[in-house]
């Protein structure tokens, strides 16, 4: 006698992106405290003015790199340093979104143009507006997040007569209405706004109006996820506990075959297996750096491998497009400015060149070169 298997059970969670999946329950193991989290005296950086706040978080966060061979380890993935610290170099000299109006530098690249600088806006102040340009990230481009905060912030400076601009105190006044209207057009505005809404409530009932300072806190607010909630504490806390893994993040990882791609069926499960190997001391860098390569140059449709340089140890490379020699000097419509990129290259080929045995070109850089300066993401 047959017998019909069991339907698995349909649970509806909402997840970070905010779409809803119907088949799997939230993993507890998303939300729990990384047994190598960062400590930090809470209450130190909460009574920090600006003059020492943002020179604190950056000392944490910072990345300055000399271009050179990354030290490889026994359980890195073969093709990690070859292609890891090419696309450090390529990082070097070519400007993305995510350098001026990603969710870090919103709040600050916004604030200028209402006269806030590091040393007028407050620290508690950066940190709401962090959380809130976070959490209208998902799914949505960064220059269309900045033309979000910049309504809320004209809103609240013109409208509200806020002086400080995004706050708490000014957010709590305005109606979720008037929130989804102003957000338009980042995807799920409507639902964002009420996800804005319940996070104002939480953070004055539970956290005395400040960003939770640790990821179980901010996973716990309505619609921040894990991959929000890391980026949040880097910035704001100046704690690296966990990698804030994006949609290009995510991407290239499993392109790269940097993690499974069976197993990684998510960005958290790729920043689980990702933290399993990568070295702590990359944890942070290794987002802004992915994020603003993906942006620009390795994009998911329309890919410039003709301006990459690690083209030729990439495993997804285009080789038609490679060949196509009037393509790096063609600078296509593109989020970014990789002028500088394609002039470094011209002058580095031109000035040094050997051939592999295999007949290929091979760019060789000369040893003073010292590309890669602190970019804040």
């Amino acid at each position: 006698m047959r017998t019909r298997s069991s339907k698995r059970k349909r649970v509806e969670v909402e997840i970070e992106d905010g779409e809803v999946s119907k088949y799997f329950k939230k993993d507890e193991e998303e939300v729990r405290e990384t047994p190598l989290k960062d400590v930090i005296d809470v209450e130190m950086v909460k009574k920090m003015g600006p003059e020492t706040y943002y020179d604190w978080v950056q000392a944490r966060t910072k990345y300055e790199v000399t271009y050179g061979p990354l030290e490889d380890q026994p359980n890195f993935p073969r093709n990690f340093v070859p292609i890891y610290q090419k696309v450090r170099l390529m990082r070097s000299k070519i400007a993305t979104p995510v350098d001026s109006v990603g969710c870090s530098m919103i709040p600050l690249s916004v604030g200028k143009e209402f006269g806030e600088t590091k040393e007028t806006m407050l620290p508690r102040t950066y940190r709401f507006q962090l959380l809130i340009a976070l959490m209208l990230s998902s799914q949505t481009k960064d220059e269309v997040n900045a033309k979000a905060m910049f309504n809320l912030m004209e809103h609240c400076k013109d409208v509200l007569k806020n002086s400080e601009g995004v706050t708490l105190e000014a957010m709590f006044r305005i109606d979720e209405e008037t929130i989804a209207q102003l957000i338009y057009p980042v995807s799920f505005y409507t639902r964002k706004a009420l996800y804005i809404k319940k996070t104002i409530q939480i953070l004055k009932d539970q956290f005395d109006g400040d960003m939770p300072p640790d990821i179980t806190g901010l996973c716990s607010l309505p619609g921040v996820g894990p991959k929000m909630g890391y980026l949040a504490l880097q910035m704001a806390w100046g704690k690296v506990d966990g990698i804030g893994v994006d949609v290009h993040l995510d991407r290239l990882c499993k392109m790269w075959r940097w993690v499974d791609p069976q197993k990684a069926k998510s960005p958290e499960h790729t920043r689980k297996l990702l933290e399993e190997w990568l070295p702590r001391n990359l944890w942070y860098e290794i987002n802004p750096i992915l994020v603003g390569f993906g942006q620009v140059i390795c994009l998911p449709r329309g890919k410039r491998c003709d301006l990459c340089m690690a083209n030729d140890v990439c495993n997804a490379v285009d080789r038609k497009v490679v060949k196509s020699a009037k393509n790096r000097t063609e600078l296509r419509k593109s989020r970014g400015n990789v002028t500088k990129w394609v002039e470094y290259m011209e002058e580095t080929a031109h000035a040094k060149e050997t051939l592999e045995p295999e007949g290929d070109v091979k760019l060789v850089l000369e040893k003073d070169d010292n590309p890669l300066s602190k970019t804040d993401s």
